[in-house]
């Protein structure tokens, strides 16, 4: 079972709380991310100057680039050199193809940017919160790249943070090094919850008008081109339009860069935990223990027993969604339900706590619902089984078993497959609809579970 910083190093997890710092899983990412304007307000004494660190750093690259005549001149040169930033091996956060190693930064997306700073520049806009916002007209820039920018610009201030958190914890003495993660030898580097999002504000359109000011004709333009607010053009437009747009109308970028640095700031709510990132690994441990499966495998053993492990722990899986509670870890307080991730790291989990309770050789190979496929069974490269979870809702519902696990199974050469629907409350024709599919695709290779997930009645109640 993947272990987090408090069960690796044997701290109480009461004190460690205390400390403000994330709990992270050591091997394997949880989909959060340092937020850029969370910085300004964050308690953490060590943290007090990285709002700061981070915007002196892009005022720099800007105003090299303000000198820049032409491409990769020195000026340009000395800018990218600032734009380099290195993953930050050790916090454990964001995404990953495979358990917590990034990929950084490339030089082909520093130059994009850069050259995208310096038609900013041509056009009067010099605020360094540009940076903040290329994820809205810039191919490749995500969460994880602001992230990453802004851990590798903090990284001094994580690491003295880190060093004062273990030392209050008497986990290490004065002069010692920071404990390293066992999975992937790199320094623990913690990072403090209150500075954290699942999806960073610039990233976040919900509540921001695409035009603020009252240039009813510039509106109009800009929404035949780009859609009729910032979320739709975030979600529909391609990125060069938006880019298109900013530096044809500079006004609407700086309108922009304006609400963004009045947007509201929210923490990550880790009670509600509404992307289910951190409650499934305690649920998934408690629940494996109060319900023990028993498992077994041949000393060589075949596709069918590996199936037959598979299953056994699927038809758990729904006992224990179904029977025994765990159907509340897909909706947040307000009985929304959660983003799908939260019931593939759930399963994620219980897969992996049972596979150690019962010291199987074979384990979930899994990217923790963040990878191409949810999850891979296997005791050898010929020998695995896929698992896809799926909730209900979810639009591509069909053509994740039609095409999706077809061609995932194909790629990783794995002889079964299946596919496990999380039934949150979708109607009941879609499910008629999806089973009138699977009763007519030949997919013999391919199995279906269904999980009921939807609220229950407490027996109290009925």
């Amino acid at each position: 079972m993947p272990k987090s910083v408090t069960q690796a190093l044997k701290i109480s997890k009461k004190a460690f709380a205390r400390t403000g710092a994330l709990d992270t899983i050591l091997d394997v990412d949880t989909r959060l991310f340092i937020d850029p304007l969370l910085l300004r307000d964050t308690r953490i004494p060590e943290l007090q100057g990285s709002a700061h660190r981070v915007e002196d750093r892009f005022g720099s690259i800007l105003r090299l680039l303000r000198h820049s005549q032409a491409q990769h001149d020195i000026w340009e040169r000395r800018a990218e050199q600032l734009m380099l930033f290195p993953e930050v091996k050790g916090i454990c956060i964001g995404y990953s193809a495979k358990g917590t190693s990034g990929s950084g930064m490339g030089q082909a997306l520093r130059r994009r940017l850069l050259a995208d700073a310096k038609e900013i520049i041509r056009v009067g806009i010099e605020q360094p919160d540009i940076f903040d916002l290329a994820g809205l007209f810039e191919e490749d820039i995500g969460p994880d790249r602001i992230s990453d920018m802004v851990a590798g610009i903090i990284k001094v201030d994580l690491v003295a943070y880190t060093k004062r958190v273990f030392l209050d914890l008497d986990v290490i003495q004065e002069g010692q090094p920071i404990p390293i993660n066992p999975y992937n030898n790199h320094p623990i580097i913690l990072v403090p919850r209150d500075v954290l999002r699942d999806l960073p504000l610039a990233l976040d359109w919900d509540d921001l008008a695409l035009v603020a000011s009252h240039n009813a004709a510039l509106r109009e333009e800009v929404n035949e081109l780009i859609g009729s607010t910032w979320r739709k053009a975030a979600n529909d437009a391609s990125k060069r339009d938006v880019r298109d747009v900013l530096l044809k109308y500079p006004e609407i970028l700086s309108d922009l860069i304006e609400q963004y640095r009045h947007k509201a700031r929210v923490r990550y709510d880790f009670d509600e935990d509404r992307s289910g990132q951190v409650v499934w690994h305690e649920a998934a441990n408690v629940a494996a223990a109060e319900h023990p499966l028993q498992l077994r495998l041949p000393a060589t053993p075949t596709i069918d027993d590996i199936s037959s492990v598979v299953t056994a722990i699927c038809n758990r899986f729904r006992e224990l969604i179904e029977n025994h509670g765990l159907w509340k870890l897909l909706y947040d307080n307000g009985g929304k339900p959660k983003h799908e991730e939260a019931a593939q790291l759930l399963f994620f989990g219980i897969a992996h706590a049972y596979c150690e309770a019962n010291n199987l050789a074979i384990s979930p190979e899994s990217d923790g619902g963040r990878g191409p496929v949810d999850f891979k069974f296997a005791t050898g490269y010929e020998l695995s089984v896929l698992v896809e979870v799926k909730l209900s809702r979810n639009k591509a519902l069909k053509s994740g078993y039609t095409k999706q696990l077809p061609a995932y199974a194909l790629a990783e050469k794995a002889k079964r497959g299946v596919y496990l629907i999380v039934d949150n409350g979708v109607a009941a024709k879609t499910l008629k609809s999806f089973n009138e599919l699977v009763a007519t695709s030949r997919r013999s290779h391919l199995s279906v579970f269904y999980v009921d997930g939807t609220p229950k009645v407490s027996a109290s109640k009925l």
